[in-house]
């Protein structure tokens, strides 16, 4: 059956192309003030795709650079009730940047088609080789509000551009240097900011806190309501203490398995259990009270962290996100 629009007719072209590969139907409840955002990867290619190096493959091996396959991502991603990606970014001009871009476009030809808004930001990922110094990551933040801040699909909280930021302490990087970074680039604080970890220092800087991990070790511990709840705690104490609205970005988790990857130590392994580990985690985060919901990850596959439909799962995941962000957006 063909997807339609909100006027009943078919979808529109993305670069010439009709897009509706993944039929869209239309959330009836997306608040805007309840983003569900997941993490996003655009860096595979068709020979990415082998069990020796991931636990499972895609339904459909694709390359992350051609736009059928970023359309089909997106529709399934706004199937779901996802209302955007943070998506890796390893710098200007890098295949991560110019996919973005696509993302972007692609996003806006969906509003325009059907009128869901899919707003993603990039997730700026400190440790690569083009962020090698401070001038070297002021030049990329710098490049990211210039080039996309202003795009209506670029992700936006309360008015302001969002970007998250990976691992900020990772290196030898201190919040005073990152002080001194954001005063450059931002120095009217007309971003918002979300720094990866779990240190309430992060605060001083940032305007936010997400993990990445979803804070796996309440999954694995069977706690991880109380540990969700006891991040909301720490953030509204400070927020009570300074007079701050910070951020609290609750992430929730499938399952991880990494340790497919070549030469990577210190790998881990969280369990799937059929599903039951996604729903704890979901049903732990919407407990804590989040300002936002970080999904790890739409298609983080060496990691093993992936919702994306697989070989050996399906659609399950999507079908799960779809249940548990109706219940978040209300």
């Amino acid at each position: 059956m063909q997807a339609k629009d909100l006027q009943g007719q078919p979808p529109g072209t993305f670069r010439g192309k009709p897009i509706g590969l993944a039929p869209i139907v239309i959330p009836s409840k997306i608040d805007p003030n309840r983003p569900v955002l997941a993490f996003y990867y655009p860096w595979y290619t068709t020979s990415s795709w082998c069990l020796c190096r991931m636990s499972d493959l895609p339904t459909i091996r694709y390359n992350s650079s051609d736009e059928v396959t970023i359309e089909r991502q997106v529709n399934w991603a706004a199937n779901a009730h996802i209302t955007g990606f943070i998506s890796s970014w390893w710098g200007a001009g890098d295949q991560t940047d110019t996919n973005f871009a696509k993302v972007l476009a692609y996003s806006n030809t969906l509003e325009r088609s059907t009128g869901y808004h899919f707003a993603s930001t990039i997730y700026f990922e400190t440790n690569a080789q083009a962020f090698g110094s401070t001038s070297k990551i002021v030049n990329g933040l710098r490049y990211v509000l210039s080039h996309y801040s202003n795009n209506n699909n670029f992700l936006h909280w309360h008015g302001k551009p969002v970007i998250f930021i990976w691992a900020p302490l990772d290196h030898g990087r201190t919040l005073s240097m990152w002080k001194s970074i954001l005063h450059q680039v931002d120095p009217n604080h007309q971003v918002t900011w979300s720094a990866e970890g779990v240190d309430m220092s992060l605060l001083d800087v940032f305007d936010g806190i997400h993990l990445f991990s979803a804070a796996y070790w309440g999954i694995l511990n069977g706690n991880i309501t109380a540990v969700d709840q006891g991040f909301r705690a720490k953030i509204n104490a400070y927020n009570a203490a300074h007079h701050t609205q910070k951020i609290w970005a609750a992430g929730v988790l499938p399952g991880y398995d990494d340790r497919r990857i070549p030469g990577r130590t210190g790998t881990y392994v969280v369990l799937r259990k059929n599903g039951a580990t996604y729903r704890d985690s979901w049903t732990g985060a919407l407990a804590s009270k989040p300002d936002w919901v970080t999904i790890t990850t739409f298609n983080e596959w060496f990691e093993g962290a992936m919702i994306e439909p697989s070989v050996h799962y399906g659609n399950q995941y999507l079908d799960l996100t779809q249940q548990f962000a109706k219940q978040w957006h209300g």
